[in-house]
């Protein structure tokens, strides 16, 4: 019995902890923030102009059905869609699901990476504070890596995907559009394994996976991707099968929306109506295919995107 109460009393302490915790965090000023890390902060007027939804508004297996079934209706609609990727930083918990399933999905080496999550750590007051951001290719309207190539060798989809012919843009060319990236979303594939050097590889490593349209592999002595540069691409080969990018079905937190912005009946449409973005993406001229929503969680610190993207 005693065991059985003192259970219920950490039960009970664990939500005024937390809201402790996240009234502290509310507490700290802008001035001592600002001191401590030299960046524009927090509480912006710009981030409270508009009404803030609650940022688990919807659960994230309800989100996820009502995405999948959108997913469905644009595959067999007949039409083109538009694809688009959201991501609510707030939600999003920085555990890496989202990458771990985008390796698994399609295989990168070391120093390649499809979906990573960038740690931004703010030395805020007495206490740790960090944004979590993922991120991967933008899939620009506009994008800067087709520039720098011969034309034919970046393709831009009707639905929207940047698509990598792997047949030629290599070597060179490949370096090329890794440099024209801004945000060096995309990479050139060394070969290289994380288990190199080891007795034997793990199957992973090994099995084969479609990109493009393509199968490839990275198994020793396989040569289709050597060279080639490589990014995200959307899941193209799970959305033409009617499924959701890994990333977006693994992530636990709902931090991630998808779908096709031409039907207005859809979540990612219906979910970025009327909401603050982030900007600094869209104001480069390269018209981003995956936007962030820029909003204050309700009783807690804010800190504008700007801060760290203007440094």
């Amino acid at each position: 019995m005693d065991e059985e109460k003192a259970r219920e009393e950490r039960g009970q302490g664990a939500p005024n902890r937390r809201r402790a915790f996240l009234q502290a965090l509310a507490g700290i000023g802008a001035g001592a923030a600002a001191a401590g890390v030299g960046l524009q902060v927090l509480q912006s007027p710009q981030a409270e102009a508009a009404e803030i939804p609650p940022p688990l508004a919807e659960s994230t297996g309800t989100a996820l059905i009502r995405m999948q079934q959108d997913l469905e209706r644009a595959v067999t609609s007949g039409r083109t869609p538009s694809w688009m990727m959201v991501v609510d930083t707030r939600k999003c918990s920085g555990c890496n699901a989202c990458a771990v399933a985008c390796k698994a999905e399609v295989p990168t080496g070391p120093g390649g990476f499809a979906r990573r999550i960038v740690i931004k750590d703010l030395p805020i007051g007495p206490r740790p504070f960090a944004v979590f951001k993922p991120v991967n290719c933008l899939q620009c309207d506009d994008p800067p890596c087709a520039k720098v190539v011969p034309a034919g060798m970046i393709r831009k989809r009707p639905d929207g995907i940047v698509e990598f012919d792997h047949a030629t843009l290599s070597g060179p060319y490949a370096e090329a559009a890794a440099r024209a990236c801004p945000w060096n979303l995309i990479h050139v594939d060394s070969g290289a394994t994380y288990t190199m050097n080891t007795p034997a590889p793990q199957a992973y490593e090994d099995r084969s996976f479609e990109e493009y349209g393509r199968t490839y592999s990275r198994k020793k002595g396989s040569v289709g991707l050597l060279g080639r540069a490589r990014k995200c691409t959307f899941c193209a080969h799970r959305l033409e099968q009617g499924v959701l990018p890994a990333c977006v079905t693994t992530c636990m937190s709902g931090a991630m929306y998808f779908g096709d912005m031409n039907d207005t009946s859809s979540l990612v449409y219906q979910v970025t109506q009327g909401r603050r973005v982030f900007k600094g993406h869209e104001n480069t001229g390269v018209k981003p295919r995956v936007i962030y929503f820029e909003e204050s969680m309700p009783g807690a610190v804010h800190v504008d995107c700007e801060a760290c993207h203007s440094r």
